[in-house]
C-alpha cells in the first residue's frame, strides 16, 4: 500500500556521513537504539499500532542512509503531532509544551543513546519530512556532546511532608537504619519507610495483624519523573482505626437537626454554592 504524504510519519536516518560503509558492530549498534527510540516514541504518542511497525526502507550506498516510516497510516493531525515531538526530541529544546507533555524521560535518553556507539568525531543526521516534496525539509545533527546533554541531567527527587497509608510487605532490622517496606494501597507501589532504633517497639507493634493498615506519617522522598512514593523518614506509626460496620452504621442520622430546615442535598448544594 502507498501512503500519501499526509499520513506519514517517516524520518531520514544518516550515519558516517561523507564516509563510505560503517563497521558492523556499530551499525548494528546505532540501527537497534534508533528502533528503540521509534518504538518508545510510538508509545508516548499513542500510535497503538504495537511494535514492529517502523520501517527501513529507500538505503543509499554512501555513507548509512534508509529512512524510517511508520507503515500504518496515519490522520494528518496524528501525523503533525509526531513531527513536532520528534523535532523537540531532535533539538532537545521543548518549548511545545502541547507535545512536550506526552514524551517520556526514557524516550528522551533513549534517543541520546544512539550516540553511545560513535566515536567522538561521528555524528547521526536525522531528516524530518514535510511539504511533500519527497526530500527531508529539516535536517538536524545528533553529537557525542548533545548525546551528553540530553542524558546528563539528573532530575533531583521531591521531598515534602506527608503520609503513606498501606500494608507491611517486609521488615529489615540488621542493616544500619532498619526500614518497614509498604506496599501502598493507591498506587501499589513498595515505599521504604526508614525508622530511628528507638522507634524499633512501635514497628514491631504494626506486625501483629498481617492484614492491618498501617500510616506513616513523615518526609516523604518522591520520583521526580514519577511522582510516586519511593521512600519516608518517619516520625510516627500507627494502625488505621478497624472499620465496624454496626458503629457506622448506628451513627447515621444521630444528627438529626444538623442541617436544620434544609434537605440533605439542598445543604450539601449550599456548601457547594450550587
Amino acid at each position: 500500500m502507498i501512503l500519501s504524504v499526509a499520513s506519514e510519519l517517516r524520518i531520514r536516518v544518516e550515519f558516517n556521513k561523507g564516509r563510505v560503509g560503517m563497521p558492523l558492530d556499530k551499525l548494528v549498534s546505532a540501527t537497534g537504539h534508533t528502533e528503540r527510540f521509534l518504538e518508545l516514541l510510538a508509545r508516548d504518542l499513542n500510535l497503538g499500532a504495537g511494535g514492529h511497525v517502523w520501517l527501513a526502507e529507500r538505503f543509499e550506498n554512501a555513507s548509512i542512509d534508509f529512512d524510517c516510516r511508520y507503515a500504518v497510516a496515519l490522520e494528518p493531525e496524528r501525523v503533525s503531532r509526531g513531527q513536532r515531538a520528534l523535532r523537540q526530541i531532535f533539538t532537545n529544546h521543548y518549548d511545545d509544551t502541547e507535545v512536550a507533555v506526552l514524551i517520556r524521560p526514557d524516550t528522551r535518553r533513549q534517543f541520546a543513546r544512539i550516540a553511545d556507539p560513535l566515536d567522538a568525531d561521528e555524528t547521526a543526521q536525522f531528516g524530518l519530512y514535510g511539504g511533500g516534496n519527497g526530500n527531508p525539509t529539516e535536517w538536524f545533527t545528533l553529537t557525542k556532546d548533545l548525546s551528553a546533554e540530553i542524558a546528563e541531567p539528573a532530575v533531583m527527587p521531591r521531598e515534602s511532608w506527608g503520609e503513606v497509608q498501606g500494608v507491611v510487605h517486609s521488615f529489615f532490622k540488621e542493616v544500619e537504619q532498619p526500614y518497614l517496606k509498604i506496599r501502598e494501597l493507591s498506587t501499589r507501589q513498595l515505599v521504604n519507610c526508614y525508622f530511628k532504633r528507638e522507634m524499633y517497639q512501635a514497628a514491631v507493634d504494626v506486625l501483629n495483624d498481617p492484614e492491618a493498615v498501617v500510616f506513616v506519617e513523615g518526609r516523604v522522598r518522591e520520583d521526580a519523573e514519577t511522582g510516586l512514593a519511593t521512600e519516608i523518614e518517619v516520625m510516627d506509626f500507627r494502625l488505621a482505626p478497624e472499620f465496624i460496620l454496626a458503629d457506622y452504621e448506628a451513627a447515621l442520622g444521630s444528627q438529626p437537626g444538623y442541617t436544620e430546615e434544609l434537605s440533605t442535598g439542598e445543604f450539601i448544594n449550599n456548601q457547594r454554592d450550587e
